[in-house]
């Protein structure tokens, strides 16, 4: 045994399950102008340990591959890395990055000219987008407090809740709809790898997302079109990424799937940090195309109607038929679209500049995958006013697909702009 009974938190959940595997961690990560303070932010991020301890928890797995979270009990907590490099790279840590030391870690990169790189690694099992952001809110908080003030006050905080065990207290069962059933395909034996026989672990792989980014005059007229069409910016985008996939790869008929976050959606509300991944999965497919808007409004409608009927939190309690080894479904060949809204502008002290922000993951020891695999994944968010798309995968066609999907959304909001005018 790897631990004693006394140290276990509990076991995860299903929604927390699925990125136990890969050992996958999301990364936020900022490249910085200024003098910055490298003493300054590892008590930062020493503070930040403190107050929220989920990040100096230990995962194991059992016999099963069963994520098992436990205390650090008298480990002591491996701090910020500080080196020197490239901050125009993001890297995978020189140190030993792993689950079963603690789940966050800080990596900063120092150059000459006064540019620097941090980025933030918190495991996914413990940590969503908007966990994540609450986190790197709070690293440049307490670094300029620090820095402003010579002391930090971080008190701890309690253990993040799974999704499962805050729908639970809400009186919220399985019903007999997942919701993702429109995007649901026979499950099939090339879709079982890893099922049956396990594997030996991988060395660490990093993920950099390519990126296109709108600039912010672009941006503010997409925000625009949203706002005269009464259509939602996360429609907008989902319809351009289902149009510029549907022209670049000739398919008739897309289907995707996107989290919702819904923690200001249960009663009563979740605060970002209190939940671990709490957000529920929304399926649309269309084999009808229309313009942007007209697509936007109908995947906004589904969106709205899948809210009121509870849809969305119930893909939470099927996670098991599609997630991990005792799946019975596939939605593999799907688009995924994680749209994380806008950044808030983190806080800083006087002359330090924190000019970009992108959102990468590592996985510490990648396995073959017992999830649906997406055909492309896509990221959205907003940071400083530009709105970014980025991608993952989607094979040798799909360096195509972010120009496509950008031209989608700048096109359309600038016909607009010249028809209105």
């Amino acid at each position: 045994m790897l631990w004693e009974p006394e140290d276990v938190v509990r076991v995860l959940d299903p929604s927390e399950q699925r990125f136990v595997r890969h050992a996958t961690f999301t990364g936020r990560s900022v490249t910085v102008r200024g003098e910055l303070d490298p003493v300054a932010l590892g008590a930062a991020f020493a503070a930040l340990q403190r107050a929220f301890p989920i990040l100096v928890c230990r995962i194991v797995e059992d016999a099963e591959e069963n994520g098992i979270l436990l205390r650090p009990g008298h480990i002591e907590p491996v701090g910020a890395w500080v080196s020197f490099g490239d901050p125009d790279e993001v890297r995978i840590p020189a140190e030993s990055l792993s689950p079963r030391a603690q789940l966050g870690y800080l990596d900063v990169v120092l150059a000459e000219e006064d540019r620097a790189r941090v980025t933030l690694f918190v495991h996914h099992s413990v940590a969503d987008a908007g966990h994540c952001v609450e986190l790197f809110a709070r690293l440049w908080g307490y670094y300029t407090d620090h820095v402003e003030t010579g002391s930090i006050a971080a008190g701890p905080r309690e253990y993040p809740e799974s999704a499962e065990s805050l729908l639970a207290r809400r009186g919220v069962v399985r019903g007999p709809r997942s919701g993702l059933e429109g995007v649901t395909r026979p499950l099939v034996v090339a879709d079982a790898v890893g099922v049956v026989q396990s594997s030996q672990p991988a060395s660490p792989a990093l993920a950099r997302p390519a990126r296109v980014q709108l600039d912010p005059a672009e941006t503010a007229r997409v925000l625009e079109l949203a706002r005269t069409r009464a259509v939602s910016v996360n429609g907008l985008v989902t319809a351009a990424v289902l149009r510029a996939f549907a022209a670049v790869y000739g398919v008739d008929q897309v289907g995707c799937v996107y989290p919702v976050d819904l923690r200001r959606r249960l009663d009563p509300p979740v605060a970002a940090a209190a939940g671990t991944n709490v957000s529920g999965l929304a399926a649309f497919t269309t084999t009808e195309f229309d313009d942007v808007v007209t697509l936007a409004r109908r995947i906004g409608t589904a969106l709205h109607d899948d809210l009121a009927t509870g849809v969305i939190e119930q893909s939470v309690l099927h996670f098991p038929d599609f997630f991990g080894p005792t799946r019975v479904h596939s939605t593999a060949g799907h688009i995924a679209l994680t749209n994380t809204g806008t950044v808030p502008t983190f806080r800083a002290p006087d002359g330090l500049i924190l000019d970009d922000y992108e959102i990468v993951y590592l996985s510490a020891h990648p396995r073959p995958s017992t999830g649906a695999s997406a055909a492309v994944t896509f990221l959205v968010y907003t940071y400083l006013g530009r709105l970014t798309l980025a991608r993952l995968g989607g094979g040798p066609r799909a360096v195509e697909l972010l120009s496509a999907a950008a031209d989608e959304l700048t096109w359309d909001a600038a016909d607009h702009e010249a028809a209105s005018a």
